[in-house]
């Protein structure tokens, strides 16, 4: 879904591929996650989107990030006035859909978390064919990956490749990708937070992604690193 400044982009590159959506998947209502559509709905032109797919956050999580919550109620208001656009608000996980010969299992909604609130909703889904499975964590902290971990769908966890949560920083523990057993992690991860770098250089910034390399290489079933840094950087772990 982008920043809203992303918004011709994203019509350039959904039009070149047609102008049509079958399914519109919204991890969590974070403005890099959905402010180009936002943008879009405003004014779809010519783009025709089938369905979008949310986990509306439950009242005292929307209200817990006032400088997230107005654009998340604008999303909402949008979707209650779509007429040719089917809306799903899954409230409880387990429901699949299915798109030609690939399957998409939501195995996580939004939570009643407080504390990091709309990452903590962030819905978690497995999407899978014949040949490749891929989960997509978006921004899940420590609770809403336990959650999935305690929860009936733990077994449909493991995955081929895997979307680091949360940009690969502050996110789900070790015991959730260990669970997951990726053979290749996407990391939507530039490269100043790939190697966490702050005032004093490489790891001496805020953030996790360093603890959580650590995590992933301790990991034997890791093969590579796909990584969006000038385009697609690829670490290739059997080489190393």
């Amino acid at each position: 879904g982008g920043f809203p400044q992303e918004e011709l982009t994203l019509r350039g590159f959904i039009g070149a591929l047609g102008n049509q959506v079958d399914a519109w998947f919204i991890s969590h209502p974070h403005d890099d996650h959905f402010g180009a559509l936002i943008e879009i709905l405003k004014n779809p032109q010519h783009m025709r989107i089938k369905s979008i797919i949310h986990s509306r956050l439950p009242e005292a999580v929307l209200k817990a990030e006032p400088q997230s919550e107005k654009l998340a109620r604008e999303f909402y208001t949008l979707l209650q006035n779509l007429k040719d656009t089917q809306v799903f608000d899954l409230q409880q996980p387990g429901d699949v859909f299915r798109y030609d010969d690939m399957q998409v299992k939501v195995l996580g909604v939004a939570n009643d978390f407080t504390g990091n609130p709309y990452n903590n909703s962030s819905m978690i889904y497995r999407v899978w064919d014949r040949r490749k499975s891929i989960l997509f964590l978006g921004d899940a902290g420590v609770e809403c990956g336990q959650k999935v971990l305690d929860g009936p769908f733990r077994s449909e966890l493991d995955c081929e490749y895997i979307q680091m949560a949360h940009h690969g920083q502050g996110c789900v523990n070790r015991d959730c990708y260990a669970a997951i057993q990726p053979t290749y992690c996407l990391w939507p991860t530039p490269s100043w937070l790939w190697d966490n770098m702050g005032p004093g250089g490489y790891d001496t910034g805020i953030f996790g992604t360093v603890v959580t390399r650590g995590w992933i290489s301790s990991l034997r079933c890791v093969k590579k690193h796909y990584l969006m840094i000038k385009g697609t950087q690829v670490i290739d772990l059997t080489e190393a």
